[in-house]
């Protein structure tokens, strides 16, 4: 995205050089008409978006792309990638004359890894196509209603933005979807559309759509005569990993490097018979051949204040709430995002925070409690009806004082706007996730504050990091958890020469608070004990070097229920959650039994 007619590069009375600096590298010191985009889309870019420059990534990208050539683009998250290559095609698709129609079916193809980053490309792509009603975006993704989609797809449209799997899926299924007239496939956040897995869709796509061929128009088309081209492929990553680079070989032909040009890369030829996208082969002949930084290194903002909150586990919950209530209270108007790694914990925290009421005062007049935080919270994971993430997604851009509790599903490629702070509650596993998250902050220049929380067995992590060019100052948590009331008054560290982050008055009170709170509360015991589970499961679930580091027999599993709000053991939590289990299958076991005699009775 392009910067805001308000988010203009800070002038010299900033008192913040990093922040200038920044700025400078960020946005390019040229016009959008420039670059050779049409006027009226230059407009529609000012006036209807308020985006009044481009970004050096978009600088780099749109001459290139509007050129023809194939284009591989490695830039960070939040460098302005998405107007990158919509603005060209746009551009071509309203010079057509005769016009572009609905008849001619699809003209660019938009992959993205996620639902929710579908919706964000579909979104700008209405409001940069404004002035060009006779161009129709549209999109189709897993979730919809697939007849629908089949109407639209009917009807024609001219850009189209789709998840892999229900792409294939109409391509196989779909015989009025028209794509004779194909001229751009593009691959959004590439890397994330193959850890998810899709590798196999990718190549059935590319096979059916003839994407290593060169394109041309159908021939019946008036359309056709005027407009011979051959098929353009772009593909935009922020991280390249062997996968990205197998994908870039066989869809790329001499591509054009955006954002690496100071590693001086360049991709090998392609071998007679390739690899799979679906596999993990680590082979030379199939990778970008990087001579310079190591492919680990990543260039985060500069603007990112980045640190680390070393906590013990029995006091993760008491800590993290505190931290958000400081940094609530300590902007009238802010947005954080918390990343956990299961969608139980999700759940669990969300219950937690949109209810839980507390105050630390003992005198009579403050025995009304209140919120603890008193900001909208949302959350997002996999899990939530289309519907309703649709809905959070666009609720949590709106509010100006606003939480959202979400799992990976919001690391990649979404655009909220003043997000200031991230939060990663739970360790993020690869480096390419850390950067990923901490990506939908301190976007196009804006300053933004990363918290990773530790547990003092996970140091380590720390030295991982570094070796990506990632490093992390600690956290003064002391100094925030003095600065909290306690019978009234600020609890004075002097008083003792040392005093641990658990025993800490604070921590103490509202630990019993939420421990009080959860036992009186069966549903909330529930989600905590469902919590408890999915969490020791995932955190056995690293790979590789991080098996070292995250290891549960390191852990204190007493502690972990703590972290939960649980004052019971694992063990009895896991037989809780066993019973339950057992009792569940009983029940439709019963059920099912129930069913069958009444239809052998009707029979």
């Amino acid at each position: 995205m392009a910067v805001r007619r308000s988010d203009k590069p800070p002038t010299k009375t900033d008192d913040d050089t990093t922040n200038k600096t920044t700025k400078n590298d960020i946005f390019a010191s040229c016009s959008f008409s420039s670059l050779g985009l049409d006027p009226t889309l230059c407009d529609q870019l000012r006036e209807r978006m308020g985006f009044e420059v481009p970004t050096q990534v978009q600088a780099q990208a749109i001459p290139v792309i509007l050129s023809g050539r194939h284009v591989l683009v490695n830039a960070s998250t939040g460098s302005g990638k998405t107007v990158a290559y919509l603005a060209p095609v746009i551009h071509h698709l309203q010079s057509y004359n005769p016009r572009v129609q609905r008849s001619s079916g699809t003209f660019a193809l938009v992959l993205v890894p996620t639902r929710e980053l579908c919706f964000q490309v579909h979104e700008i792509l209405q409001k940069l196509l404004h002035r060009f009603h006779w161009i129709v975006p549209g999109y189709v993704m897993g979730g919809e209603n697939r007849s629908k989609e089949k109407a639209r797809l009917r009807k024609g449209i001219s850009i189209l933005v789709a998840t892999p799997g229900r792409l294939l899926d109409h391509l196989k299924n779909t015989s009025s979807f028209v794509h004779s007239n194909l001229r751009w496939i593009i691959f959004d956040e590439a890397d994330r559309i193959l850890e998810l897995g899709f590798g196999k869709e990718i190549q059935e796509i590319l096979d059916l759509l003839g994407s290593r061929e060169q394109g041309s128009m159908s021939k019946d088309t008036a359309l056709s005569k005027t407009h011979e081209f051959e098929r353009q492929n772009l593909l935009l990553s922020a991280t390249l990993n062997d996968k990205v680079n197998h994908l870039a070989k066989i869809s790329l032909e001499n591509p054009v490097m955006i954002g690496l040009d100071d590693k001086r890369s360049q991709l090998t030829s392609l071998p007679e018979h390739s690899g799979s996208l679906g596999s993990d082969r680590d082979d030379a002949d199939y990778s970008l051949k990087i001579t310079g930084p190591s492919v680990g290194d990543y260039n985060l903002p500069t603007q990112l204040n980045q640190r680390y909150v070393k906590v013990p586990c029995n006091a993760r919950l008491s800590v993290f709430l505190s931290i958000l209530k400081h940094l609530f209270e300590r902007e009238t108007s802010q947005k954080i995002v918390v990343f956990f790694s299961t969608r139980d914990a999700v759940d669990f925290h969300y219950s937690l925070l949109s209810d839980f009421q507390y105050s630390p005062y003992s005198q009579p007049e403050a025995e009304l409690k209140q919120m603890f935080l008193r900001c909208k919270t949302f959350r997002l994971h996999g899990s939530m009806g289309q519907e309703d993430r649709k809905t959070t997604v666009q609720a949590f851009k709106t509010e100006k004082l606003a939480l959202l509790l979400s799992t990976d599903v919001a690391a990649r490629g979404l655009d909220f706007p003043k997000v200031r702070c991230i939060v990663q509650y739970d360790s993020p596993g690869e480096a390419t996730d850390y950067v990923h998250r901490v990506g939908r902050t301190a976007r196009l220049g804006e300053k933004g504050d990363a918290f990773l929380f530790l547990q003092p067995v996970e140091m380590d992590y720390l030295h991982d990091l570094e070796k990506h060019g990632v490093s992390l100052t600690e956290y003064p948590l002391s100094k925030v958890l003095d600065g909290f009331p306690l019978s009234g008054e600020k609890y004075n560290v002097r008083n003792k020469k040392f005093i641990s982050t658990e025993s800490h008055p604070w921590v103490v009170s509202l630990q019993k608070a939420l421990e009080a709170y959860i036992t009186a509360r069966p549903n909330m015991k529930q989600l905590a004990q469902k919590g408890f589970c999915s969490w020791v499961r995932a955190y056995t679930a690293h790979r590789g070097e991080l098996k070292n580091i995250f290891m549960v027999k390191k852990l204190h599993l007493g502690h972990v229920a703590k972290s939960f709000a649980l004052k019971e053991q694992p063990s009895l939590v896991s037989k809780m959650m066993q019973r339950q289990t057992m009792k569940r299958k009983r029940d439709e076991k019963q059920k099912g039994q129930t069913k069958r005699r009444k239809v052998a009775r009707k029979a």
